[in-house]
C-alpha cells in the first residue's frame, strides 16, 4: 500500500473517535525503560518507535536500549493490505468515507479492527477533515453482485458504503509479543509510563 499507518481511530488509540495519532515522541539514544507502573502526573500519551532486538511475552527490547515493558492489557496489533474480498457480516471497521447525496458513504479507505480493538471501540460516526465522516461499524451485509458495497449498522442507525474506485482496504490483526521477529519496526503508546498499544510497522 503507499502504506498509511493506521492508527485506526481507536481510544487508546481514539475511536469515533478513530484513529487520531498522539505527539509522537521518538526515545533518546540513551537507554530507557517505559514500564507498566503509573508515573504521577503524566497524562499525555508518548509515542515511542524503534526497531525490535528482542522479544519475549512480557517485555520488548530495543535496538537503542529502550526497554518496553508489557501489561495484561497491552494490545499488538499488525496492518497488512486486504481486498474487499476480505470483508464480510460481523466484522467491525473503520471506514473514512464522504457522504454523497443519497446518503450513502463513498469509502476512500476501510480498515478491519482486529478482535482487541473490535471489542474496545464504540461505533459512531464523527466528522473528519475536508467532508470526510469516520464511521466504527460492524458490517451487516455485502452486495453479492457488485462485491464493492456494504451496508454497515452503528448506534441505531444503518448506512451503505460504496467503495471509490482506488479505497485502500486494510485488516488488523492481533499480535503475540514473542511473535515479534527482531529487526521489526514498532510504534508504541505509553501513558502514564503504561504500555497501551504497540503497532507493527509493515514494509
Amino acid at each position: 500500500m503507499i502504506r498509511p499507518i493506521v492508527v485506526v481511530f481507536v481510544v487508546a488509540a481514539t475511536a469515533c473517535g478513530g484513529a487520531a495519532a498522539p505527539s509522537g515522541l521518538t526515545p533518546t539514544p540513551s537507554p530507557a525503560s517505559v514500564t507498566a507502573s503509573s508515573s504521577a502526573g503524566a497524562s499525555a500519551a508518548t509515542r515511542v518507535q524503534g526497531r525490535v532486538q528482542t522479544a519475549t511475552a512480557g517485555k520488548l527490547t530495543l535496538a537503542d536500549g529502550t526497554v518496553l515493558e508489557l501489561g495484561a492489557s497491552t494490545r499488538i496489533t499488525r496492518t497488512d493490505p486486504a481486498t474487499p474480498a476480505d470483508l464480510r457480516p460481523g466484522l467491525f471497521v473503520a471506514i473514512t468515507a464522504k457522504q454523497q447525496p443519497d446518503q450513502t458513504l463513498l469509502a476512500t479507505m476501510v480498515s478491519i479492527f482486529s478482535e482487541s480493538l473490535s471489542r474496545v471501540v464504540p461505533p459512531g460516526q464523527r466528522p473528519l477533515t475536508e467532508g470526510n465522516l469516520m464511521t466504527n461499524a460492524a458490517i451487516a451485509s455485502i452486495d453479492q453482485v457488485s462485491a464493492t458495497s456494504f451496508t454497515v449498522t452503528f448506534a441505531g442507525a444503518t448506512a451503505k458504503v460504496v467503495l471509490a474506485p482506488a479505497a485502500i482496504v486494510l485488516k488488523q490483526t492481533d499480535v503475540k509479543p514473542e511473535e515479534i521477529a527482531a529487526g521489526t519496526t514498532i510504534s508504541a503508546s505509553v501513558v502514564n509510563g503504561v504500555v497501551q498499544s504497540i503497532q507493527i510497522q509493515t514494509p
